[in-house]
């Protein structure tokens, strides 16, 4: 396989004032290299004078808690549904319990009152998740808001 794109979404998580939370994540098959196109995350907070929460890309191995343990499974959906491939790549999101072990790549800090941020990974230096690894979003959020966003990714 090569070149099918898929997306991971997520809508309404929920986040806990001050507590991390993983909220969307997923793992490349063992024999599968996944690169990580696009991201985007966004909050429905209603306060204009909130701090924005810390937002992190990170790597994960998901040594404990992989897609759909403590978490609710999801599968990617093809952004072309008339190929013939399967997705081989896992996926969830609302981690219960944390995941590890994860190593940050990226952090940002993401608004609350109409939060949104778009990243779109460069094409000449793409992430890129080995197979049987992950890579992951997480919230620290000060106050309680939800999260809502998107990966778009590759095999």
């Amino acid at each position: 396989m090569a070149f099918l794109q898929a997306e991971l979404n997520w809508a309404t998580v929920s986040l806990a004032a001050a507590t991390a939370r993983t909220v969307a994540g997923l793992k490349a098959a063992a024999s599968q290299v996944v690169k990580i196109l696009e991201f985007r995350g966004t909050h429905d907070g209603n306060t204009s004078g909130n701090a924005p929460d810390i937002t992190i890309l990170e790597r994960n191995t998901f040594a404990t808690n992989s897609p759909a343990t403590n978490s609710t499974s999801y599968v990617p959906v093809k952004k072309d549904p008339g190929r013939a491939e399967t997705i081989q790549t896992t996926a969830a999101t609302a981690w219960t319990s944390e995941p590890t072990v994860k190593t940050l790549d990226e952090q940002y800090n993401l608004p609350q009152y109409n939060g949104a941020y778009h990243y779109i990974f460069p094409f000449a230096s793409p992430q890129i998740v080995v197979g049987g690894q992950g890579y992951s979003v997480d919230h620290n959020s000060p106050q309680t808001v939800n999260s809502s966003g998107k990966f778009d990714f590759e095999e």
